[in-house]
C-alpha cells in the first residue's frame, strides 16, 4: 500500500534544506533547498519527494542551481531530475536526465548534454562531476566548438579551467591540427587568459602536477 500527502512549497523546502545540512554536513551538496513549481508528493514509506511539475533546486555552497521539468529526491540521499538546465562552478549545463548523489558528492548527467563555459563549449553523452576534487569527465562522442575538439573522454578542472583530452583525438588548434598516437593518448589544454581573450595552449607532454591532478579518473 503506498502512502502518500502533498504538502506546501515552503514546509518542505524549508524541511529537506535542514535534514541536508544536520546530516551531510561535510557534504558539497549540504545545503539543498528545492522550490516546486506545482504540487509535490511525499511517500511516507519510501520517504521520497516527487515534483511533477518540476520545480528549483539551489545550494548555498556550492552555488549550484538548476531549474527542471520533474524532480524526485530522497533526503540525505540522493535527487534526480529530467530536462534540467543547470549552472554552477562548472558552467551552464543542460541535459535530458541529470542525478545528484548526497552521500558522495557526485553529479551525473546524460541525454543531450551540453556544458558551456568560459572559452570552452562541449557536448557528450555523459557527464560525471566531483564536487569534492572538483573535475568534471566527459565521455562518449565528446566534441567541442570552442576551442576545436573531439575526443574518446574529456577531463575538465573546474578550479582552473584546464582540460586534459584522453585516447582518441584530434584538435584544431588554427593552422595545425594534433592527432593522437596510434592507439590514443592524452593531450593537455591550458587555459590562457591574454587581454580578455580566452584560449587554449595544447601539449602532448602533460605536465606532472596536471597528471597527478586527473590522475584518480584516467
Amino acid at each position: 500500500m503506498r502512502a502518500s500527502f502533498s504538502t506546501g512549497v515552503r514546509v518542505l523546502g524549508a524541511v529537506f534544506m535542514l535534514c541536508m545540512s544536520g546530516a551531510l554536513a561535510n557534504s558539497p551538496f549540504a545545503a539543498l533547498t528545492v522550490v516546486p513549481t506545482g504540487g509535490q508528493v511525499f511517500d511516507i514509506i519510501s520517504g521520497i519527494t516527487t515534483l511533477p511539475q518540476g520545480g528549483t533546486v539551489t545550494d548555498q555552497d556550492t552555488g549550484v542551481a538548476l531549474v527542471a521539468g520533474h524532480i524526485e529526491y530522497r533526503a540525505q540521499d540522493y535527487l534526480e531530475a529530467s530536462r534540467v538546465s543547470l549552472d554552477g562552478s562548472f558552467g551552464h549545463v543542460t541535459a535530458d536526465v541529470m542525478r545528484i548523489d548526497l552521500k558522495v558528492g557526485l553529479l551525473t548527467a546524460s541525454g543531450g548534454l551540453r556544458l558551456v563555459r568560459e572559452g570552452l563549449s562541449v557536448s557528450a553523452d555523459s557527464l560525471n562531476f566531483d564536487a569534492n576534487a572538483q573535475v568534471a569527465t566527459f565521455a562518449g562522442g565528446v566534441q567541442s566548438s570552442d576551442p576545436s575538439f573531439v575526443a574518446d573522454r574529456v577531463l575538465l578542472d573546474v578550479a582552473s579551467g584546464d582540460v586534459l583530452l584522453e585516447g582518441e583525438y584530434v584538435f584544431e588548434g588554427g593552422v595545425f591540427a594534433l592527432r593522437s598516437p596510434e592507439g590514443g593518448g592524452l593531450l593537455a589544454l591550458k587555459l590562457v587568459v591574454s587581454d580578455g581573450v580566452t584560449s587554449y595552449d595544447a601539449a602532448t607532454e602533460v605536465a606532472p602536477e596536471v597528471l597527478a591532478r586527473f590522475a584518480p579518473y584516467l
